[in-house]
């Protein structure tokens, strides 16, 4: 009888050993790059930071050196960045090509954290190492200067704040400082860009100390910064990160709405392009003599001042199927909440830009704004548009908008390739994953290509075990904010001869949607590297 608990847990011991093997290895993988500038056309040494890195071969995407490549989490390389730009770049390892990372190669004097910052501008390479950290910059300026401070992030966990200080000192302690600003997100809000912006005017002459950090007191090897300090107001502050070069904007508030955008649109669903959009300005509130909107057209307009809403009426003659789109072309939210509303002549409401639903734990209800909203009107003549901001005691000179109201286009909106490389030992098959959004009732095809394979490795169409989910309860009206989901797979396998490849091809995706046997052009083009790697050891 006392054998069975030693059978069990050499059972046990053995089960957790062949699901350990059968796990697949991780993928060679870049986590942060230190110094990540310098100046075009000289070379810099840096260390890359990652895991699966020993033995590295190569880096493809920009000029440089392997120096030391014996370590598995940290590799010395030598850049030689051409011109001034952001570099993207990935290291080849024998066991397959990483995710990509950058470096930045800047017109100004860089330096590295320790060093002191005797003239503007310049570029510091920093980093918080460990949990709690704080880098101290002291600067020299004169009173009615404006100096502007960035702080960008090398790592995707990595959120800098900035706190400048002045001296203020005191019997009891000679060396005490002043905060005099802080800044820790332009605009702090889901979605928007988390890197630090301080621009200060300074009202006396006087040396000021800047303190970099991390927000919550984070740190460690892969929090790595890039910290300009330069005179003067700079350009705008941008507060949401940069768009990918395929992403499809549809669902934000910043995609520009012009005359152009309803051919886009056609274009993904292979329908005629609509003829030209006129475009109309709204009037105030209790305004007379309305401005009349057939069947489609663009609103623009710039409220003028807290509480104003503007109106238009809009007339269809026959029902329809429509999309009302909104565009914030300079403020945005969460400073300027755009609330559109879809109105009987009487003012009853029909639909609105804002997405009501449950909240099933707090059993409150939750309101979102949305950059479009579908509808379908079934009864004939004139109804009203009323557009205004979501509070009444909120506003700015920037507070300007577009709105297009439009007969709904059935196409294929955002589509997305989730892996950005693919590595293969021979006999290995990995997933392709393509998600996209079928917008306003697409029901076509959509078809995904792979082509500009290596040899051994073929594509073929996949399907993964479908996720049952439960339907929504109370989740209001979702189908007018939302688009249709759905994620298509392709296998990329490599036949058990496969040779195993020194450095990645570039294999081209292409996803193309296809109505009544006509394929249309590619909404997405995207090169992606795939590579034969040895078998790792068992």
């Amino acid at each position: 009888m006392r054998r069975a608990p030693a059978l069990a847990a050499i059972l046990c011991a053995g089960a957790a050993w062949s699901a350990e093997a059968s796990r697949p290895a991780p993928e060679p993988k870049i986590t942060s790059v230190f110094p990540s500038a310098g100046a075009p056309g000289a070379t810099f040494e840096a260390a890359i930071r990652g895991a699966g890195l020993a033995g590295a071969r190569s880096v493809l995407g920009v000029g440089a050196r392997l120096l030391d490549a014996s370590s598995d989490t940290e590799i010395k390389v030598s850049f030689a960045p051409g011109a001034a730009g952001i570099h993207r770049f990935r290291v080849v390892t024998p066991f397959g090509a990483t995710n990509e990372a950058e470096i930045h190669a800047v017109g100004i004097r860089t330096i590295r954290e320790g060093e002191p910052v005797h003239e503007l501008p310049v570029l510091i390479n920093g980093t918080i190492a460990r949990r709690g950290e704080v880098d101290s910059y002291w600067i020299d300026a004169r009173a009615g200067e404006t100096i502007r401070f960035d702080a960008e992030s090398g790592f995707a966990g990595f959120d800098p704040s900035l706190t400048l200080w002045a001296p203020a000192a005191t019997w009891f302690d000679g060396e005490r400082l002043e905060r005099v600003a802080m800044n820790d997100d332009p605009l702090s809000f889901p979605g928007l860009a988390t890197d630090a912006v301080l621009i200060h005017r300074f009202a006396r002459d006087g040396r000021y100390c800047l303190k970099v950090g991390a927000f919550g007191g984070a740190g460690g090897a892969d929090y790595v910064y890039r910290l300009r300090i330069a005179r003067g107001q700079g350009p705008p502050v941008s507060l949401r990160p940069p768009l990918a070069r395929e992403e499809w904007p549809e669902r934000w508030f910043t995609r520009a709405l012009g005359p152009e955008w309803p051919a886009a649109i056609a274009r993904r669903g292979l329908v005629k392009p609509p003829g030209p959009i006129e475009t109309y300005r709204a009037v105030p509130e209790g305004s007379s003599g309305l401005p009349v909107i057939d069947n489609a057209g663009l609103v623009e307009g710039r409220l003028a001042r807290a509480g104003e809403a503007h109106e238009i009426r809009f007339r269809i003659a026959e029902p329809r199927d429509l999309a009302i789109e909104v565009e914030t072309p300079e403020a945005t939210l969460p400073r300027f909440n755009p609330v559109v509303r879809l109105m009987q002549p009487d003012g009853h409401e029909i639909v609105t830009n804002v997405y009501t639903k449950r909240n099933n734990n707090g059993l409150y209800m939750m309101k979102m704004i949305q950059a479009k909203t579908t509808v379908t009107l079934r009864s004939v003549g004139e109804y009203r548009l009323q557009i205004r901001d979501i509070t009444s005691d909120c506003w700015s000179p920037d507070f300007a908008y577009r709105v297009l109201i439009r007969p709904q286009v059935p196409h294929l909106g955002a589509v997305k390739l989730v892996e950005d490389r693919v590595n293969l030992e021979p006999g290995q098959s990995k997933p392709l994953t393509v998600n996209i959004d079928r917008e306003e009732g697409f029901k076509g095809f959509v078809a995904v290509s792979v082509e500009g394979l290596p040899p051994g490795v073929t594509a073929v169409t996949g399907l993964e075990n479908p996720v049952e989910k439960p339907p929504l309860p109370n989740a209001g009206r979702r189908e007018r904010y939302y688009p249709v989901p759905q994620t298509a797979t392709v296998m990329l396998a490599a036949s058990e001869d496969a040779t195993p490849m020194d450095s990645p091809v570039a294999a081209r995706v292409a996803v193309r949607p296809v109505v009544n046997g006509r394929m249309g052009d590619a909404v997405l083009k995207k090169e992606i590297p795939v590579m034969v790697v040895a078998r790792r050891p068992s």
